[in-house]
């Protein structure tokens, strides 16, 4: 075998790029991971220092195998490490009793939560607006609403959970190529070509799991299944952020009446960006990825705290801490991609994204590198064939 040939090369080191570099890594592959800048950074979908991660998944039944594998591979990665990369806050996802919006494309998500919880026997509790504001004094509902609350739930750090995994790649011999983006790739009968716009590398397979940059990639024909849209993360300063510790302030999905009045708020780790995280969700408008604004204004700074926290939440101010850009990229039934190529199964492609992935990311990671060196994963991945999203565009 020539020095340069991979068992494995990755293309794209976010949540499921660094997750996969690590299993193949873990298995002894000879692997190569390649990404367009220097992960973990802001330019993608992966950062914002914390992220929800919950035990029972309302968007669907099959997504609770990937969240249990997940959990335990999140406390394999803190016990090699030594870091935290997990809080357990607990979470409430709030939602009018009746005519609540759809979340990630499901309707009544309080009660699909409710009822996974109730299958898999996970701890939670149903909570109408009085009890949400006796027990969490911050947050001031209206009588409308109820709460789905998992104590066992919280956040995730998501950059450090990216560079653990990097970083304990590379100490088991993976390569890393930074800042070097992928210009095409070629499967045949040997295996696969990769070239960059600094290089050219082979391997007798390949994962793509670019993100937001996954259409360029895509066979020519599946390139519409995916759209980018631009989110806007805020943290504001706290009155008290004691009052915003993990160990006291659950992560807090807040869905209303219509798809635009919806927002989540966030625990804030005494290590973490010093203020709240805020963050909405926008699905109407998508871009090319290489026209979206990196720049946060003024005007969506005041909006965000003006609309979503005076008549919600208490404890914070105006002023901005800090403002990021991330990037959603999502598929029209808001599911994800985790398929083979469809000319070549040399080649594994990964969209798990539509603004709820990272949580799942620690197990897809897994599977991607059991589908590229065994030709087949452990958990049933045909509810998020390529085809599928195709038809459903």
């Amino acid at each position: 075998m020539a020095a340069d040939h991979y068992d494995i090369i990755v293309v794209g080191l976010g949540a499921m790029g660094a997750a996969a570099l690590y299993q193949a890594s873990q298995r002894g592959a000879r692997t190569l991971g390649i990404d367009r800048y220097d992960p973990p950074h802001t330019m993608g979908s992966s950062h914002g220092d914390t992220r929800v991660t919950r035990l029972a998944i309302g968007e669907g039944e099959m997504y609770m195998p990937f969240i249990q594998r997940a959990n335990h591979i999140w406390d394999e990665l803190e016990a090699k490490s030594g870091r935290t990369l997990f809080h357990q806050s607990g979470g409430l996802i709030i939602a009018p009793e009746q005519g609540a919006a759809k979340f990630h494309a499901e309707g009544d998500f309080v009660e699909l939560s409710a009822r996974i919880a109730s299958k898999y026997s996970i701890a939670h509790e149903i909570l109408d607006a009085a009890q949400i504001a006796q027990r969490f004094p911050l947050l001031t509902p209206r009588d409308c609403d109820r709460a789905y609350y998992e104590p066992e739930s919280g956040v995730l750090r998501p950059e450090r959970c990216i560079q653990t995994q990097l970083e304990l790649a590379l100490a088991d011999g993976a390569d890393i190529r930074t800042c070097e983006a992928v210009v095409e790739y070629r499967a045949d009968a040997e295996g696969v070509t990769v070239r960059t716009d600094k290089d050219s590398y082979r391997a007798d397979k390949l994962i793509l799991c670019a993100g937001a940059w996954m259409s360029e990639l895509l066979p020519a024909n599946s390139r519409g299944v995916l759209r980018v849209c631009r989110q806007v993360i805020h943290w504001y300063a706290a009155q008290d952020l004691r009052s915003f510790d993990p160990a006291v302030f659950p992560y807090v999905i807040w869905i209303g009446d219509a798809p635009e009045d919806f927002w989540s708020a966030f625990p804030a780790p005494s290590d973490g960006v010093p203020g709240v995280k805020m963050v909405s969700e926008q699905y109407h408008t998508s871009e090319e990825v290489q026209a979206i604004s990196r720049e946060v204004t003024p005007d969506e700074i005041a909006d965000m705290h003006q609309r979503l926290t005076v008549h919600r939440l208490r404890g914070t101010t105006e002023r901005s801490v800090r403002a990021d850009v991330c990037l959603y990229t999502v598929t029209r039934d808001e599911h994800f991609i985790i398929d083979f190529h469809p000319e070549s199964r040399r080649v594994v492609m990964a969209s798990p994204c539509s603004g709820h992935g990272f949580k799942h990311s620690a197990a897809i990671g897994e599977t991607l590198v059991q589908m590229a060196l065994d030709g087949g994963a452990q958990f049933d991945v045909s509810g998020f064939a390529l085809d599928r999203a195709r038809k459903k565009s």
